[in-house]
């Protein structure tokens, strides 16, 4: 099930913040340590082993990929 993006976007935001691009590894591990919903779990999960330049390019994977809505 899509969760809204903004309830994934600090995460993404600080893996960003934190090593200049988006990993799934440490932005899941955040949101476990921060007890996350599952559903926004799922959908920083849904990141797989891609690593994305910008925040911005996550979020248009997430949003196609149906992980996320605006």
């Amino acid at each position: 099930m899509a969760t809204n993006w903004a309830a994934v976007a600090p995460y993404i935001e600080g893996g960003f913040a934190a090593s200049g691009r988006v990993e799934r590894a440490s932005i899941v591990d955040a949101a476990y340590d921060e007890g996350a919903d599952d559903d926004v779990v799922d959908a920083l999960d849904g990141l797989g082993s891609r690593v994305f330049s910008s925040v911005e390019e996550a979020r248009e994977f997430l949003l196609a990929q149906g992980f996320v809505e605006a």
